[in-house]
């Protein structure tokens, strides 16, 4: 009995020495642990501590698009650097949820909410202009993070919708509509995509195949519907193959 409660005053005193170590440690810490766990992220007038700081500004970096998320706040769990971790609550007006960063670069996301991105930042390239927004949801998530600024994807639960997408391929936007999407980890470090529509002119029944800083890889079948107008069933032809029951076979790159 006296063991024990040698051992409680002693995680007492570690606990409480944490916290009062946290406490006064400079939020320019907890900017490191961000920087450190979301690639590509910067951070600009950061104040506070690193148990409760923030940063007047941050911007991440995606597929070569810039993507600005506000003024961002985050908290620390202190218990969380017990099991060798950095654990921290963020919010902004564009993400909230929690990211963990611990020893060899492993980093852990659970329940994130990412609002309002631009459709542009999944898709770059200069001959086709994408439309709409995005919203995901991820319930869990491991990566670690290489040398180089590498991703590696080891585990994923989550989900992707996309509202009022449209296209323009040099001839015009066309209307897409809004979709919707599981997103897990595909067995080689990236995303893999089960696509389907929501709402518009579209039935969509297709898989996609994302590795981290590429292109998408998507392949499946779009079906037209009644109200589809004729110039965009047009203007599928001319980049998908027409299956007798007027279907689409989507092969995207194109010759993927």
């Amino acid at each position: 009995m006296e063991r024990l409660v040698k051992v409680v005053f002693f995680v007492g005193l570690l606990i409480y020495f944490l916290m009062a170590v946290v406490a006064r440690t400079p939020a320019e810490w907890g900017a490191w642990v961000a920087l450190r766990a979301v690639p590509n992220l910067s951070l600009n007038g950061v104040s506070g501590s690193l148990w409760a700081g923030k940063a007047a500004s941050a911007q991440v970096v995606v597929n070569r698009e810039t993507m600005d998320l506000g003024a961002l706040q985050w908290r620390l769990d202190g218990l969380s650097l017990l099991l060798l971790k950095a654990c921290m609550n963020v919010r902004s007006t564009t993400i909230q949820g929690e990211v963990c960063y611990g020893l060899g670069g492993r980093v852990t996301i659970n329940k994130l909410l990412v609002d309002q991105v631009p459709a542009k930042v999944f898709y770059n390239n200069p001959g086709v202009q994408i439309g709409g927004t995005g919203n995901a949801t991820v319930q869990h998530a491991e990566l670690t993070l290489r040398n180089g600024g590498q991703v590696e994807i080891k585990d994923l639960a989550g989900s992707v919708t996309a509202q009022r997408m449209a296209i323009n391929v040099g001839t015009g936007w066309f209307s897409l509509g809004s979709f919707a999407a599981d997103a897990t980890e595909n067995g080689r470090g990236g995303v893999a995509l089960n696509i389907t529509d929501i709402e518009g002119d579209f039935s969509v029944q297709v898989q996609g195949d994302l590795m981290v800083g590429e292109q998408p890889q998507l392949s499946g079948v779009i079906t037209p519907k009644e109200t589809a107008p004729q110039p965009l069933k047009d203007a599928l032809g001319v980049f998908m193959e027409m299956q007798d029951d007027g279907s689409y076979k989507l092969e995207w790159p194109i010759g993927g």
